[in-house]
C-alpha cells in the first residue's frame, strides 16, 4: 500500500554528518516555523561526525538543503510565500567548505483531520496524525505543528528525491490521509479509517493512564 504523503526526518545513518552550531549561538533554535530567522548572515555551521548529504540536520534544530535539493524543492513548491531558503556557510577540514540553504517555513499549515487525529492524554501532540485530503490536495512540501522537528512531502517529491539519488540520510515515514479519492485508492494509495487510540482499548488500574 502506498501513501500520498511522508514525514521527512533524519535516519541516523553513520555516514551522515550533523551540522554543528557555533558555541554560545543565539537564538536557539536556529529557526522556528512562523518566526522570522535572526542573525542568519552571521551563522557559520560545522560539519561533524560524518559526510555531506543533500539534506542535513543541525544540532540547532534546523534543516539545511544542498543547492541541488533546493532546486528540486523549488520545482515542486506550489506556494512561494510558504518556504524561504537562507544561504549559510558550512565548514569542514576533511571535506572542504560548502554553501547550504536553511529551510524555513513562514507559517504553520492547517493540514490535519481534527476528528481522526488522536492525541495522547494530557498532550498537545498527536499519537496518530491524520491529514485531510481536502486541505493538502495540491501541496507538495509543507509543515504541520504535529511534527515540529520535521516537515512533510508528497509521494511525488519523495520519488523525485530517490530518483535523483538525494535520499541518503533521509527517513521517509508514511503519514495517513483521510478522504483520499476512489481513483487514487484504485492506484493503491491508502485512505485512513477511524480507529480507537490504543490506550482506549486497554484497562488501567484506578482509571489512570500513567
Amino acid at each position: 500500500m502506498k501513501h500520498l504523503y511522508y514525514n521527512v526526518g533524519y535516519n541516523e545513518d553513520k555516514k551522515v554528518g550533523i551540522l554543528g552550531m557555533p558555541e554560545g549561538w543565539k537564538p536557539f533554535p536556529i529557526e522556528k516555523s512562523g518566526v522570522p530567522v535572526e542573525n542568519i548572515d552571521r551563522l557559520v555551521l560545522t560539519l561533524k561526525y560524518g559526510e555531506y548529504t543533500d539534506l542535513m540536520v543541525s544540532d540547532g534544530c534546523a534543516y539545511a538543503v544542498s543547492p541541488r535539493l533546493k532546486e528540486l524543492f523549488e520545482r515542486y513548491v506550489t506556494d512561494s510565500t510558504l518556504i524561504e531558503f537562507y544561504p549559510v556557510k558550512v565548514v569542514s577540514e576533511k571535506y572542504g567548505d560548502r554553501t547550504y540553504h536553511l529551510l524555513h517555513f513562514t507559517r504553520w499549515c492547517d493540514v490535519r483531520n481534527e476528528k481522526m487525529t488522536c492525541f495522547m492524554p494530557r498532550s498537545k501532540y498527536p499519537a496518530r496524525m491524520v491529514l485531510d485530503y481536502e486541505k493538502v490536495n495540491g501541496m507538495s512540501i509543507f509543515n504541520s505543528d504535529s511534527y515540529r522537528m520535521s516537515f512533510l512531502v508528497s509521494d511525488e517529491v519523495r520519488r523525485a528525491i530517490r530518483r535523483e539519488k538525494m535520499h541518503v540520510g533521509i527517513a521517509f515515514d508514511p503519514v495517513e490521509c483521510s478522504g483520499v479519492p476512489e481513483e487514487l485508492q484504485k492506484k493503491d494509495y491508502a485512505c485512513a479509517k477511524p480507529h480507537k487510540p490504543i490506550w482506549k482499548c486497554l484497562s488501567f488500574p484506578n482509571g489512570k493512564i500513567w
